[in-house]
């Protein structure tokens, strides 16, 4: 009888969904994005706080807090904050391109993982009134007029050091890059002629480039002229490949949730477990597929050994960055 009451019990707290450690969480939660809505760690964010609300697997709400400037600015909020399971960190490598780079003055060490999310790649682009059609002549410019094509960036994340990866590429190319900001950011100034280039999310181009039927807005402003990926985006099928054209670069970047270092372990493992539910749902599915990211959910150790090998990888860059 005593096995039977087990057994029913189990299946019963199977059945609710729910992701809630014991006693958590108790109020409201918020979820730090450190750029301005509309970017990709915005939709990342604002997808998975729907997959968790519409099927009730946790019982509090979560809020996305958009904190705009700087990304060392929404991630320091998380890492000063109140160490007790109500505030988490939505960003990427940005944080470790920071710490390498000397744009911070912590790191990725100084939060507790919390979740690894699917991986998105990057596009270079330009207006489509700078003259510039192809990789090659957008190069050729940074090598004959050194120092004058503006670069987009925010200092120390992915935009700048993608954009390090790409100028490498070709011996002698240099951009100037200037801080902006994340992607909404680095849009709004790419098509407002304030900069001559920058990179955005596989996300962010079909945001900025397509109507919501796939199809191609012709009110665009912006071109992108390649993509990081292994292989083509399949949202935008007929750009190639940077490794097509001929450039050794290859760079994609995962999201990652984080805690306050000192955080309650059993809000760690039920932000993980219903991030994980969200991730499963048809909502953040059919999302990933549109953005073209990875379906790699990532927690505990197999997250803590991802992100050490992905410091392996970027730190040398970052470093570049920091000579820069």
């Amino acid at each position: 009888m005593k096995e039977l009451l087990g057994i029913l019990a189990a299946s019963a707290i199977a059945f609710t969904g729910s992701a809630s450690a014991a006693g958590w969480p108790e109020k409201p939660i918020k979820l730090v994005v450190p750029f301005k809505a509309g970017g990709t760690s915005d939709q990342v964010g604002r997808v998975l706080q729907a997959g968790i609300q519409e099927n009730k697997i946790l019982d509090q709400p979560i809020t996305i807090v958009n904190v705009g400037g700087h990304f060392s600015i929404g991630a320091r909020r998380v890492k000063e904050a109140t160490p007790d399971g109500y505030e988490f960190l939505l960003i990427h490598i940005a944080l470790m391109g920071g710490e390498g780079t000397g744009a911070l003055d912590f790191g990725w060490r100084d939060f507790k993982p919390v979740a690894g999310l699917g991986e998105f790649c990057i596009a270079p682009m330009v207006r489509k009134d700078s003259g510039i059609n192809s990789m090659a002549e957008l190069l050729a410019k940074a090598k004959d007029e050194p120092d004058t094509l503006i670069f987009g960036a925010n200092l120390g994340a992915i935009n700048h050091l993608a954009g390090l990866m790409i100028q490498e590429s070709n011996p002698g190319s240099k951009f100037r890059f200037v801080q902006i900001g994340g992607g909404t950011a680095n849009y709004t100034a790419l098509t407002g002629a304030q900069t001559n280039t920058t990179v955005l999310s596989g996300a962010e181009v079909v945001q900025f480039t397509q109507l919501p039927d796939g199809s191609d807005n012709p009110e665009s402003q912006i071109k992108p002229l390649a993509y990081s990926g292994a292989e083509r985006f399949s949202g935008m099928p007929n750009i190639p490949t940077l490794k097509e054209l001929g450039y050794d670069v290859q760079f994609c970047i995962n999201s990652w949730v984080f805690a306050p270092k000192d955080a309650p372990a059993e809000a760690v493992e039920g932000m993980a477990n219903a991030l994980e539910k969200s991730a499963q749902t048809d909502r953040y599915k059919a999302f990933i597929k549109k953005k073209g990211f990875s379906d790699n959910f990532l927690k505990g150790d197999a997250l803590q050994a991802s992100m050490q090998m992905t410091w392996d990888a970027i730190e040398p860059i970052a470093k570049l960055a920091k000579k820069k």
